[in-house]
């Protein structure tokens, strides 16, 4: 017959393992999201040759806005590191049954923070690429960006895997 402290023991690394799975989940299916979503169009949508000739770029505003995103780029890494050593951090943290709920809820919200930087990062580098484009321009791809998604998804409302 298994003893008592066997059964809490396995139940400890039952409940350990689940929490660290689910924590797994909920950090990693927002980033496979996003990557599905970078996936889906041309990452740098201001190169592609359907889109400049549909927005009328000209070579300037191209050049200009690879140039936001060159800039940019170094501080999005840079929070995406902070962001995963943060939660791994948590991640660990959770999986220490000993922990007080106290640091736990301290370390989710430097993950959060840092998540905030990672968004507001981008926000603003799309705010600086907007401000590069006419109205017109914006409004163009505004659509071209609804067609896209229209396009990729399948008829019966789910996300299609395509390219």
């Amino acid at each position: 017959m298994v003893s008592k402290r066997v059964q809490r023991q396995t139940l400890m690394r039952w409940r350990t393992a689940t929490l660290l799975g689910l924590l797994g989940l909920l950090v990693l299916a927002p980033l496979m999201l996003e990557a599905n979503e970078q996936g889906r169009r041309p990452h740098r949508w201001w190169q592609s040759e359907e889109v400049r000739t549909e927005l009328g770029l000209t070579d300037e505003q191209s050049t200009s806005l690879d140039g936001i995103y060159q800039e940019t780029l170094p501080k999005q890494r840079e929070s995406m590191r902070r962001l995963d050593a943060e939660e791994l951090t948590l991640s660990t943290l959770i999986a220490d049954m000993n922990v007080q709920e106290l640091d736990v809820t301290r370390q989710i919200d430097r993950v959060e923070a840092a998540r905030s930087e990672l968004s507001k990062t981008r926000i603003l580098m799309v705010f600086r690429m907007y401000r590069v484009l006419s109205e017109a321009q914006r409004e163009t791809l505004d659509e071209w960006r609804a067609r896209d998604n229209d396009d990729r998804r399948p008829s019966d409302g789910t996300r299609s895997k395509r390219r």
